[in-house]
């Protein structure tokens, strides 16, 4: 009788001390988390992380310093993560203004690596109109003419467009294209000089009605001033630059037919530019 109690005594002590260490270890002194690295962080606090480089490269920017943040996360593309995440912000119902915010880095590394990719010309040794050493000439053949600043302009980094542009309208058409396995408005925004214009507000209404405002850049791999809508066949939209004046009416889906003569519901192509 008295083994069986001490057996019991054993138990009882053991599931107490169970109970106990999971009390302090989980409520009284919980293990906290110091420095984390910012590739062990949940999603959510990824895009969080995400958000606030897009925002300081928004005040500073600062092109290379976002991007050496941005490499902390561990994306494999964070061009596309960043156009992703500006996204899944719109779709979610969040504030226009941060998906333009995160669609603006994106844009800016995805230009700043075709710059990189893009190859540069070999230069001659021909002497330039004011450059240093014309102007060393110049100065001996007439030492009163006035110094010439050889001093080059330095671009800077082009954030994304966030003032009204004057775009006029180059082409609106049906389309029909299978491939597209949807029917979608697309619509591509470019300058005079034929390169994708990212974040150019787009707002559909269906008659007076405004239905949704998107916009361009946000699917990097379709190109930087590429955006699209996807529509329902039977009904009427238009299409409004916002900011820019220009409204594109009677936006219906086709209907097309394929080689086999079967009907399907196509899309719809809208071209504009910001001369």
């Amino acid at each position: 009788m008295d083994q069986n109690r001490g057996n019991w005594y054993l138990l009882t002590g053991l599931i107490l001390g169970l109970i106990m260490g999971i009390v302090y270890s989980w409520v009284i002194s919980p293990v906290s988390q110091v420095d984390t690295h910012p590739s062990m962080l949940r999603t959510d606090y990824k895009d969080i992380y995400r958000l606030l480089i897009s925002r300081a490269y928004q005040v500073n920017n600062n092109l290379p310093r976002a991007e050496a943040r941005l490499n902390l996360i561990g994306d494999d593309e964070p061009a596309l993560a960043l156009a992703a995440q500006a996204q899944r912000f719109l779709a979610e119902g969040g504030d226009h203004e941060m998906a333009i915010i995160l669609a603006n880095l994106s844009a800016a590394l995805q230009s700043s690596e075709a710059a990189e990719n893009t190859p540069v010309p070999p230069t001659g040794t021909t002497a330039i109109p004011g450059t240093a050493e014309n102007t060393e000439e110049a100065e001996e053949n007439d030492p009163d003419s006035p110094a010439i600043s050889t001093q080059l302009p330095v671009s800077s980094q082009t954030p994304l467009p966030t003032e009204s542009l004057p775009f006029i309208l180059q082409k609106s058409w049906d389309v029909c294209d299978p491939t597209l396995g949807e029917s979608l408005i697309q619509i591509v925004a470019t300058n005079s000089s034929g390169d994708g214009i990212p974040g150019v507000a787009i707002q559909i209404s269906l008659g007076t009605n405004p239905i949704e405002i998107f916009y361009t850049g946000l699917k990097l791999e379709l190109g930087l001033g590429y955006a699209d809508f996807s529509a329902e066949p039977g009904l009427t939209y238009q299409v409004e630059i916002l900011d820019s004046g220009l409204i594109i009416s009677d936006i219906e889906v086709p209907t097309c037919q394929n080689e086999s003569d079967e009907s399907y519901w196509g899309s719809w192509e809208i071209y504009i530019t910001a001369p």
